[in-house]
């Protein structure tokens, strides 16, 4: 293998965590329960027949107290100290009811008469709640968050990552959405059962569905079970809708344009379109359901003004040259949709099929975050292109999900589900629709900005001595020559899998057995091609062309069918009141024959390390080379007093690297011969996530939780960078960029959240937490500058990740009215609901920079021209510094009216209610987002003013001169979205 410098481990930590997480579990403990004294007592009868249910186990849900029903079908729990308790019913082959909201007083006995109807499991196992619903599962044992369908109907969301975004542990800027400290590729992405992320693309999000294809999201932070693999951050599951035995219709209409607006910021030129469909075919046998989404819009950056008051637009629509224009009327737009057909031949048996597709047209450069080698602070707006956005980067993204289930309840203990999958992901990026070339270059395609005519002149021509030189000052630094964007690329990755999956529990449910296995082929196409115009055809004055063999400045170009596998296994325990999950999950994974074949071609020029190091650590198996890894999840919860339970879990999991990482330029034929080009190795390793959590879950009553949790992530094997000398096919020999495993990442931190409800009228949710990121990069490419440079990657210093937001504080209100009369009489307020949430979070990470003194004046010779910003040499400050903290509400109020014995709904959105302005592009000078300045003004009557100070490497509109380059810093970008104003009517029947 390539030498690396000598990687600092993780800090011996180890007793540091433990004397953390046992602190956490004695504040638990600290406080003792006073003397129980209430019970339950009741019956469990079938109101079909008047009989007792003999057996049937009744427990009090966060306590370590339950009972069996007698031959009469009566049973008594005592022990109970006063509060409100979930009682859950179960018996096989009869629904399992939880009775919520029971109030239990001190030397009292509560009376609780349960009607238990029989009934074949379900291939759900749906529990049915009697009462409200119960504000958190307390019993569960991993940090988990359900959003239901009214929930996610009643807030401004549009898609998967809104409905997510304000959960605790979960941050959303951007360039991504983060989950606990980990990066934005590493979040599991599952649509009912199958993995639904582009595996090339990188950005965590494959499949686009919209809000009203939602029945139930779930996002796990921390804790996941064993089911879910190649994710080393949060999961995200995801139950699309189905239909009933009830026909159901809902159209709906948002826009935030209504003529008499279209200049206002508020206004991003945007509309939203949804319709859903859902109902039977043959009653109690075939149902459907059926939605579409359509959402375009131009984005705030639709108008960007400058201090000479020039205006720069977004293009009315953009191209994509595999996507009419028909389906791109703005400069964003998302089109999705689902069908869905449900088959129930029998009872316990059931048959889904569903087909779901979306289309994704734009020009945010975040759709193509590929391997996280970018910068993971940029924003995707095409600044560079804003006098020409013609001639901007379109990215297109075309994902097919298609799937059938078969679920079979097998007696009364058994279930089993048997799966096969067709996930198609395709994304093109052109030069908004342009050929990937031209047949003939016959104009100047890279992009510049040039002066323009007649040119702005710098000195004084009236000057004396008249001999003074005088100079044209630089172009604006935006692209204004008509070059066009130099990235074109495609890929689509295709993936077939297969997955059964079997669960038996015993008759009182106390233990349950998960055992599960899939299997899939893979089959990935890559290219990328970098000023695809170098070595295109130019025709001579004679009229022939010039022919070369270069494909582009540099270029990577692959087709590979890597395989995977995977068997996992769960045992749930039960026993007085502890739950423990005791499981496992074996990965297995080859490179495919593509690898395989190559590194047994003398031709594959590699190092001998690296190819030796691929024999060794693979085994053949079905004519193909495995690598396998076992990954061993532990979740316990344990009742500490009465509605308040302990919950520990530990679990490793893993994420398989980038393909690029492993293919790019294997093929000695086709191999970029640029300098320093990337060199696949594919003998990587996965990147490695294991987690701890320690929490708390406090029902304090019926409508009161709180949760505090403690939690740490130890990841390794991270991809960085080496350099490598190899022989090219020249046999001339090259240095070569190598990925290895070589760098780590830890996240620790504390949550907090707290729920409160009032009756069917309030609903309020609280978190917080803190936390910190540290690693010794945050891109894959950290590294690469330093090896161009001097040869040698100093990457050995533990800092801060660009993403990490120590403070992170979030709040939701939902006020509800719906009743005829009006709320405290004031007409109009009938049948309302309002909701409010607001973020808090720490600022951006930036590196600081230090003053170094003033650029010398042109005019004087004296050292007082432009202050001098430089970023600071000492690697250990990376992204040390946090800019100015965010802070935003946004606001979603609804009004039902009675139509036609249906509903017609008239909504009003407002995102960032109060306008405030946010950093998402930090000035380091400031630590905050370069000011906005009032069209007109004269940059000139800036100047000492340090506000309006920037870094050497960004364009300083004050002091223009001859040496003036890059851009002015006046992206619309660098602040989060302003206030957008959105209504909206909807009509549900």
């Amino acid at each position: 293998m390539p030498s690396l410098p000598p990687r600092p481990a993780p800090s011996a930590s180890a007793p540091r965590r433990a004397l953390w997480l046992v602190l956490v579990a004695l504040v638990a403990l600290g406080a003792r329960p006073a003397s129980a004294q209430g019970s339950i007592a009741g019956t469990v009868v079938d109101p079909a027949t008047d009989f007792p249910v003999i057996g049937a186990s009744v427990l009090v849900i966060g306590t370590t107290r339950g009972a069996a029903s007698d031959v009469n079908g009566e049973f008594t729990i005592e022990g109970l100290s006063g509060g409100d308790y979930t009682v859950r019913v179960s018996y096989v082959g009869y629904q399992t009811k939880e009775f919520t909201g029971i109030a239990v007083a001190n030397g009292e006995t509560t009376r609780l008469d349960i009607e238990l109807e029989e009934a074949v499991l379900g291939a759900e196992n749906e529990v049915i709640v009697v009462g409200d619903a119960p504000l958190i599962d307390v019993e569960r044992a991993e940090s988990a968050y359900t959003i239901s369908q009214d929930q996610i109907e009643s807030r401004p969301v549009r898609d998967v990552q809104d409905v997510i975004s304000n959960q605790a542990g979960v941050t959303q800027d951007p360039t991504g959405l983060y989950i606990r400290g980990g990066r934005a590729t590493e979040t599991g992405y599952v649509v009912d059962g199958v993995s639904a992320k582009d595996p090339l693309a990188g950005t965590g999000f494959g499949l686009d569905l919209g809000s009203n294809a939602l029945g139930e999201v779930e996002v796990v932070t921390t804790g996941a079970d064993a089911s879910v693999g190649d994710a080393t951050s949060g999961v995200v599951q995801i139950r699309t809708r189905e239909g009933t035995d009830t026909f159901e219709a809902r159209a709906a209409v948002q826009r935030d344009n209504f003529g008499f607006n279209e200049d206002w910021e508020s206004s991003f030129n945007e509309d939203n379109v949804e319709l859903s469909l859902a109902g039977p075919i043959v009653p109690g046998k075939v149902r459907f359901f059926t939605s579409g989404q359509g959402t375009f819009s131009d984005g705030f950056e639709r108008y960007l003004s400058t201090p000479d008051s020039t205006f720069y637009s977004v293009p009315d629509q953009v191209s994509s040259s595999i996507a009419s224009d028909f389906w791109a009327p703005r400069r964003g737009n998302r089109w999705n949709g689902l069908g869905k057909l449900v088959y129930l031949p029998r009872a316990g048996m059931k048959l889904v099929g569903s087909y779901q597709r979306s289309l994704a047209v734009n020009q945010n450069t975040r759709m193509l975050q590929v391997t996280g080698n970018d910068a993971v602070v940029a924003p995707g707006f095409q600044y560079a292109f804003a006098l020409q956005p013609d001639l901007a980067n379109t990215y297109t993204q075309d994902a097919n999900l298609a799937y059938l289930l078969w679920t079979h309840a097998v007696g009364q203990r058994s279930i089993y589900e048997v799966q096969v999958s067709r996930l198609f992901t395709r994304l093109r990026a052109d030069a908004n629709g342009r050929d990937w070339r031209p047949e003939n270059v016959d104009s100047e395609l890279d992009p510049f900005s040039i002066p323009g005519f007649p040119g702005d002149i710098f000195g004084n021509p009236t000057s004396v001595p008249a001999d003074t030189a005088l100079f044209v000052l630089p172009g604006p630094g935006f692209v204004n020559n008509g070059g066009v964007a130099t990235d074109w690329h495609d890929h689509f990755a295709e993936q077939l899998t297969a997955r059964a999956e079997f669960t038996r529990f015993t008759a009182n449910e106390s233990y349950e057995l998960t055992a599960g296995a899939e299997f899939t082929l893979n089959d990935y196409q890559w290219i990328d091609i970098a000023r695809p115009w170098v070595g295109a055809p130019i025709q001579l004055p004679d009229g022939t062309f010039t022919q070369s063999n270069r494909l582009g400045q540099s270029s990577d170009i692959w087709r590979v069918k890597p395989r995977r596998s995977a068997f996992y296994t769960t045992h749930r325990f039960r026993y007085n009141g502890l739950i423990a999950s005791l499981g496992g999950r074996f990965e297995a994974w080859a490179a495919g024959q593509y690898v395989d074949d190559l590194v047994a071609d003398s031709a594959f020029t590699i190092p001998t390390a690296i190819r030796e190091g691929y024999e060794s650590d693979t085994t053949p198996l079905l004519g193909l080379r495995w690598k396998a890894r076992l990954l061993p999840k532990l979740n316990v919860s344990f009742p500490i007093r009465d509605n308040q339970v302990l919950f520990f879990s530990y679990g490793h999991s893993m994420r398989l690297p980038h393909p690029t990482y492993l293919y790019t330029n294997l093929d000695p034929f086709y191999q970029d011969r640029s300098f320093f080009s990337d060199l696949g190795n594919p003998n990587l390793d996965p990147e490695i996530d294991i987690a701890y959590e320690l929490g708390v879950r406090n029902q304090i009553t019926a409508n009161d939780a709180l949760n505090v949790t403690a939690f740490w992530r130890d990841k390794f094997d991270f991809i960085t960078v080496a350099s490598v000398t190899i022989a090219d096919p020249t046999g001339r020999e090259t240095n070569r960029a190598l990925r290895v495993n070589g760098d780590f990442a830890r996240v620790r931190g504390i949550e907090v959240s707290y729920t409160k409800r009032v009756g069917a009228w309030f609903l309020g949710q609280f978190s917080g937490s803190y936390s910190r990121a540290t690693g010794l990069s945050s891109t894959n490419n950290d590294a690469l500058q330093d090896l161009i440079t001097d040869g040698n990657a100093d990457n050995t210093f533990e800092t801060p990740l660009a993403w990490d937001r120590p403070l992170d504080l979030k709040a939701s209100v939902t006020l509800s009215h719906d009743e005829a009369e009006p709320w405290l009489g004031i007409p109009g307020l009938n049948r309302v609901k309002l909701f409010v949430q607001s973020t808090f979070r720490s600022g951006q990470r930036y590196t600081p920079v230090e003053f170094v003194g003033n650029e010398v004046n042109p005019f004087t010779g004296e050292r007082d021209w432009r202050p001098v910003y430089e970023t600071v040499d000492d690697p250990a400050l990376r992204f040390s510094e946090t800019g100015k903290p965010w802070w935003w509400f946004d606001l979603r109020a609804e009004r039902r009216f009675g139509i036609g014995g249906s509903d017609l709904i008239a909504t009003l959105e407002i995102e960032n209610l109060f306008n405030q302005k946010n950093s998402v592009i930090v000035n380091p000078v400031t630590g905050e987002a370069y000011p906005e300045i009032e069209p007109g003004t004269d940059p000139t009557t800036l100047r000492g003013n340090p506000e309006y100070d920037v870094p050497t490497y960004l364009r300083d509109p004050r002091f223009e001169d001859p040496s003036t380059s890059g851009l002015p810093p006046f992206n619309p970008a660098r602040f989060l979205t302003p206030r957008h104003v959105v209504l909206g009517v909807s009509y549900k029947f």
